[in-house]
């Protein structure tokens, strides 16, 4: 019956599958009343026998990422979870600095609801920030046997990468930021529509305010070498009517947080709450002696092993944003505490880091969980 499907029905049958549009609740506290979260998986969650994925998004990595990793999670062996941080889809808002603590009460919720006792921690960019603080507080999520982050295009506090790009946007008035979300829709509706799930959004609109400036700052290259087929599964024609569907769809759902992410990126705001993540140097010595601590208690417990992945070329963090980021993990006091080793791919941006599956990283870090997994089995 579905070989009779039009490509419309096709596309529209995969974009609105249940799998992609969750939700649940956390409890009222005496920080906040009851809050709605909305969240994600691959298509393939219920097989238990996968390993599961936490994937820790950047500013617009919202819940849809998981209908885009779909093809790639099964034909890995993984299972996906993705998640719309406050204000984005139907997660309620809160403010700029109960947002991080927001995070990290939702795992333990949602990792329950899933009933699922392990994790492997993905993230990309802005969510560097996010990953920092849970893998400080959440660590007895990753797997006991083989825990495993990977950092894709982690992005570095301005101060440590001099990026010319954010630099321009630390310059920006902070009441002009509370437009963010608006101009990402306009820009994905009106100039460069299907390219948010990817991040190239962010540096399209980032690198057209660049532009504006003057600076020699590039332009953001929002191509992929992945085929519609790799990526979805689909025929060119499905394939192009799911991006622009899931598009639209995201664009006309609440993404007011993006507001918020830029301003806590930025240091943009007073009450801006970064967690342990404040300091990068200082949270991962923590990491580290937290790691020597359950070395300490669990002999046989196992290093967390931590992979950086970094584009060529990056506007967003630069060389020396990449540079002080691996520093980070080499400093004394970390170094041989934690398994660190760091990637960097040529033909890679910020961007097609993650969502290139031939030049980018993600299909490898994919596959290293699903190996460490049968390792362990």
């Amino acid at each position: 019956m579905s070989s009779l499907l039009s490509s419309e029905d096709r596309a529209i049958r995969m974009v609105c599958a249940k799998h992609f549009h969750q939700a649940l609740w956390l409890p009222e506290t005496t920080d906040h009343p009851k809050l709605k979260v909305t969240y994600s998986t691959t298509t393939n969650f219920d097989d238990v026998s996968l390993p599961v994925i936490l994937f820790i998004g950047p500013m617009f990595g919202t819940r849809w990422y998981s209908l885009h990793f779909d093809k790639l999670a099964r034909d890995c062996g993984a299972r996906v979870i993705c998640v719309d941080r406050p204000a984005f889809g139907g997660s309620t808002p809160v403010t700029i600095s109960i947002r991080m603590r927001i995070w990290l009460e939702t795992i333990p919720v949602l990792l329950q609801r899933l009933d699922v006792k392990h994790i492997a921690i993905v993230t990309h960019s802005a969510g560097a920030i996010y990953t920092l603080n849970t893998l400080f507080r959440h660590r007895s999520f990753l797997d006991p046997t083989a825990p495993y982050v990977a950092f894709l295009a982690p992005y570095v506090p301005i101060a440590h990468s001099g990026a010319t790009l954010t630099t321009i946007l630390a310059k920006l008035p902070t009441n002009l930021l509370d437009s963010w979300a608006g101009l990402n829709t306009f820009i994905n509706n009106n100039i460069l529509p299907g390219t948010s799930w990817s991040g190239g959004i962010i540096s399209s609109s980032a690198a057209l305010l660049s532009s504006s400036a003057s600076t020699d700052v590039p332009g953001a290259d929002i191509s992929t070498s992945t085929t519609p087929f790799e990526q979805y599964g689909f025929n060119k024609d499905t394939a192009k009517l799911i991006e622009t569907l899931s598009s639209k769809y995201q664009f006309t759902e609440c993404t007011t947080g993006a507001n918020e992410e830029v301003k806590l990126c930025l240091q943009k705001c007073d009450d801006a709450d970064w967690g342990e993540a404040a300091d990068y140097s200082s949270c991962i010595r923590k990491i580290a002696d937290n790691e020597k601590a359950l070395g300490s208690r669990e002999l046989n417990a196992a290093k967390v092993t931590v992979e950086a992945f970094f584009g060529g070329s990056d506007m967003m963090i630069a060389q020396r944003g990449q540079k002080y980021f691996e520093e980070c993990w080499l400093s004394d006091g970390v170094e041989g505490k934690v398994d660190f080793t760091t990637s960097t791919f040529p033909e890679a941006n910020h961007d097609s880091v993650l969502f290139d599956q031939k030049k980018g990283a993600l299909k490898i870090v994919f596959e290293r969980i699903v190996s460490l997994s049968k390792d362990r089995a």
